[in-house]
């Protein structure tokens, strides 16, 4: 992965073309598997980029009280 994250909306584009390109089935075999490759590891790319975006997520919870509250994203006592 580059030093600098793409932006995830560029990460989906780029793998969009990549199935595009893939279902349109007219390159060869060697150069399929490349883009093949190449998506899936913009695929990785991606999830790395949104576990990296849900650490930072903070949700308002309200409580039984009407008071609101703060909860990490992945808190499993939701």
């Amino acid at each position: 992965m580059s030093s600098e994250m793409k932006s995830f909306e560029n990460l989906l584009d780029e793998i969009k073309k990549i199935v595009d390109t893939l279902e349109a089935g007219k390159l060869p075999l060697d150069e399929s598997i490349e883009k093949f490759e190449r998506g899936a590891s913009l695929i990785k790319e991606c999830y790395l980029n949104l576990e990296s975006v849900k650490k930072k997520i903070s949700l308002i919870v309200e409580k039984n009280d009407g008071t609101l509250d703060l909860e990490d994203f992945g808190d499993e006592n939701q």
